[in-house]
């Protein structure tokens, strides 16, 4: 500041402006479709990870691998990898739950 300036600049409160803060109020179907893609993406991100992945992820992970496996339409070269990922998935679930089978 130099001697010259009378006053400092500062930014109040009511002028600060929050770059998190969406200007426009999202409406409930953008809210729901938003919701709906961040649960896809952590089912993806889920893949290979299952140790990090929450409860509802890897429930969801492992409903998606066994439809695929129930559903006559996979393609054959899909079936070994969904059975892999099911199978990984139950073993995170059966050892972070202490299930005894």
């Amino acid at each position: 500041m130099r001697a010259s300036d009378s006053h400092s600049e500062t930014v109040t409160r009511d002028d600060a402006v929050d770059p998190n803060v969406a200007t426009a109020r999202t409406s409930a179907a953008q809210r729901q479709w938003a919701y709906r893609q961040r649960r896809k993406r952590a089912v993806i991100d889920a893949i290979g990870n299952e140790t990090a992945a929450s409860r509802a992820t890897l429930l969801a992970l492992l409903a998606h691998e066994l439809a695929t496996l129930e559903g006559r339409t996979a393609p054959f070269n899909m079936i070994g990898p969904a059975r892999n990922t099911a199978r990984r998935v139950l073993n995170e679930l059966i050892t972070r739950y202490a299930i005894e089978l």
